[in-house]
């Protein structure tokens, strides 16, 4: 070797050496493991990742600009790791490039799982060569690990902490690798990076080889103090800023009586959130519509992460329609707090505009939301649900790479009534074990309480569980939050409906299926003398419904005529306001949802403010089985939709869960695959990845070439040019549809294939699609539920 040493990378600017590369990858992985309570693994994870590049063929590869050969630099890594009892550490190892594998069993010798890359490099004489000349650079002294996990944690734990760990791992190489390729310095943990050099070089020099895992021990536990108190400081000036304006909400005068409760559950927040007898843990924030459920959550939020050492607040949210508008009210809170360059909020989904740009076009505040968006390390994230509970289950590096930071933070479920029901107790087994293991504390937060006491007293293992909740409030004070009146009114058919719909001038209907939409607003439309009808359904691209709710909007505000047909798709936090709402019957949740469109400013008087639930006649069988026992939990909760309260909503919801049965709450077996396995595959990681998928349908995407932008793009896509920049601006331009449904218009020469998954596809005929009702398919009958 020349006197380089052994190199890790180079670039344009020099290289990295080696020991530099893994000793800086092990204080960062090790700090964040820290907080997790694993700091050994996390040190070993980051001195053993590399350890095959100290491999001749590495050393040829990465000297020659010539050579592109690939060279396997991370299962030797493992194997030391898993030798030395860091078992959780080696798989972490294994998976830091290409994600995390199967743990398959003793007998793979050729599948790509864990066993066989172990059982498979072990036969390579290169694993007897390369650890003496890595314990010359790194000296392990002192090791005596039985693996972090023990032997007491179930199989579930394990994993979890090893998706943790992995974490911790791939967070801590791509920050140093950005550090050693980056000259901008755009990167918060940059200022970090730069004190672990220094540490590093007051403590201990590449030329005064080994450096021992003592060292690097005591730089990363120096790393997590100055990260925590980073941390804390930001809390602090966001407690700050929160409390001067809560100070002038409760400090108004002339305050009405809802504002007078909206106040006292405010207080409420604010009193709980100071209280340290109020840990870490699990809570509930039932409160009304319009209550100011997100102004309280996130007082109590941060008064509980000031309270109790927290470092971050994570907003999930069920509905992209509304993170932006959430995210656009904390960033006018908050985004003059922190003094430098980075977010405070960042709201993380697939269509936010910094994800959208190719990164050639991004600004520079826009370039910081993405890198951040990549480790979750700002003081605020706004994100779906989808994101962050996929995320947990991954085995993808770039997915897993934020789950570190999930440690030590307040985490609010927004309409935790929505949490997906066939995911339901893999979703409530990753809070609790966030809750439990990673000291979190979660807050389910609606105004419709789902009963999942249960649930949590299993992911528990403690019978008696109690759950608090955050705010009192009697019946009588909830019902004062009520603007509209609901009422049954019995069966009615599509002519029915669209009649009644026709005398008024304003009112939306919301109906179960795309094909009653389309039917009843067909009804009303053949009456030429209306105007201000619109059908609204998910065969419609986004762009042309964003249009039509532009449009919706202006005529409501202008008092004109507007009568809208739509799929639930409208009940998920679009805000909009009719004077009268229909509802085809559906479980109380809905109904709620529903109920919100109505009156929702308050500025008419309740009884004027009808919600009318009816029956469809003529609804085929298989579009009603969807929905049966959410309508069953709902005639046995409820008088036909009367008489709403706290007591009526948990009685639908235990009565719901009873009807599901337990399988249907965990219906692709995810808890059993952690426990057993899949198919003789033990911690199958990779496999549970694929099963749990929240949004998972048989349907697939047809890109509709509507405008210049759009047209550009597919012209890009069938050239052969594929990138997630591309697929994403896409996104406000696809309809999802049914096989069947693809069948018919692949017939007709009316698409084009993209890719060889036959998952994506570009309209080739605008004459199947408009503005008015989308992608115009035959509806199969019994088309089921979809929005």
């Amino acid at each position: 070797m020349d006197n380089a040493g052994y190199l890790a990378r180079t670039s344009d600017h020099g290289y990295e050496t080696c020991v530099e590369h893994l000793s800086m990858v092990s204080c960062f992985a090790g700090s964040f493991a820290s907080r997790l309570g694993y700091l050994e693994e996390g040190l070993i994870a980051g001195l053993l990742h590399d350890a095959g590049k100290y491999s001749d063929a590495f050393q040829k590869r990465i000297r020659d600009p010539e050579n592109t050969s690939t060279v396997d630099h991370s299962t030797l890594g493992a194997i030391l790791a898993s030798n030395l009892g860091y078992f959780e550490a080696a798989f972490a190892i294994a998976g830091h490039h290409a994600g995390l594998p199967d743990g398959g069993n003793c007998g793979d010798v050729s599948s790509p799982t864990f066993s066989s890359r172990i059982h498979q490099e072990n036969q390579q004489e290169e694993v007897h060569k390369v650890s003496p000349i890595l314990c010359k650079e790194i000296l392990f002294e002192n090791i005596n690990s039985s693996g972090c996990a023990g032997s007491k944690l179930s199989d579930y734990s394990r994993m979890m902490i090893t998706r943790m760990i992995f974490s911790c791992l791939v967070d801590a190489d791509r920050l140093d690798a950005e550090y050693f390729t980056s000259s901008n310095g755009l990167r918060r943990e940059f200022k970090f990076l730069e004190y672990v050099h220094q540490e590093l070089e007051r403590r201990w020099t590449p030329q005064a080889l080994p450096i021992t895992l003592q060292e690097v021990e005591a730089v990363s536990k120096s790393l997590t103090a100055k990260m925590i108190k980073d941390k804390a400081g930001e809390i602090d000036s966001l407690v700050v800023k929160m409390r001067k304006i809560n100070d002038q909400l409760l400090g108004r005068s002339g305050k009405s009586q809802l504002d007078k409760l909206r106040c006292d559950i405010l207080k409420q927040c604010i009193s709980k959130g100071r209280n340290a007898d109020y840990g870490k843990g699990v809570y509930t924030l039932t409160a009304p519509t319009g209550s100011g459920k997100t102004n309280s959550s996130i007082t109590f939020a941060l008064e509980h992460a000031k309270t109790n050492n927290l470092e971050r607040v994570i907003y999930v949210i069920p509905y992209t329609s509304i993170i932006d508008q959430t995210a656009a009210k904390l960033e006018e809170y908050f985004d003059d707090q922190i003094d430098n360059d980075n977010p405070v909020v960042l709201p993380h989904y697939s269509e936010a505009s910094y994800q959208m740009e190719e990164e050639s076009d991004l600004t520079q505040d826009n370039l910081r939301r993405r890198f951040a968006a990549e480790n979750w390390n700002v003081p605020i994230v706004v994100t779906t649900a989808v994101q962050f509970f996929e995320s947990l289950y991954s085995s993808k590096a770039s997915k897993c790479r934020k789950l570190h930071n999930l440690t030590n933070s307040v985490i609010i479920f927004d309409e935790a009534q929505t949490l997906p029901i066939p995911y339901l107790i893999p979703c409530v087994e990753a809070i609790s074990e966030l809750v439990k293991d990673f000291d979190a504390t979660a807050i389910l937060c609606t105004a419709t309480q789902p009963t999942l006491l249960p649930c949590f007293r299993d992911a528990f293992s403690d019978e008696k569980l109690e759950i608090p909740e955050l705010i009192d409030i009697s019946d009588d004070d909830r019902k004062l939050f009520d603007r509209t009146t609901i009422s049954y009114k019995g069966k009615m058919s599509a002519e029915n409906v669209a009649e009644e719909l026709k005398g008024l001038e304003q009112a939306l209907c919301i109906v179960n299926t795309r094909k009653s939409a389309q039917e009843i607003y067909d009804i009303i439309k053949s009456d030429s003398e209306l105007e201000g009808t619109f059908c609204l359904t998910t065969l419609q691209c986004a762009f042309d419904r964003l249009d039509i709710l532009r449009c919706i909007r202006k005529r409501l505000s202008e008092g004109k005529e507007c009568r809208v047909i739509a799929t639930s798709l409208i009940e998920a936090g679009v805000d909009i306001d009719f004077p009268v709402v229909y509802r085809e019957e559906t479980g109380i949740d809905s109904v709620f949802q529903a109920a919100g469109r109505c009156n929702r400013e308050g500025k008419r008087d309740k009884a004027k403010s009808p919600v009318y639930i009816f029956s469809l006649k003529g609804q085929s069988s298989n579009a009603l089985q969807q929905i049966r026992q959410n309508i069953d939990a709902t005639e046995v909760s409820t008088d036909r939709y009367q008489n709403f309260s706290f007591s009526t909503v948990q009685k639908y919801f235990n009565y719901f869960f009873s009807l599901k049965g337990e399988t249907a709450l965990d219906s692709k077996n995810i808890m059993l695959m952690h426990k057993d396995g899949s198919q003789g595959c033990l911690l199958p990681f990779r496999k549970i990845d694929e099963k749990f998928k929240i949004i998972d349908s048989d349907a697939v995407t047809v890109y509709i070439p509507l405008d210049d932008t759009a047209k550009s793009l597919c012209k890009r896509l069938k050239s052969g040019e594929f990138s997630k920049g591309i697929f994403r601006k896409l996104g406000r331009y696809s309809v999802n549809v049914w096989p069947k449904h693809l069948e018919e218009l692949s017939s007709l020469g009316k698409v084009t294939s993209i890719g060889d998954d036959r998952k994506s596809f570009i309209l080739d005929d605008l004459s199947v699609y408009s503005r008015e009702y989308g992608l115009q398919i035959k509806p199969a009958t019994g088309e089921p539920i979809f929005v």
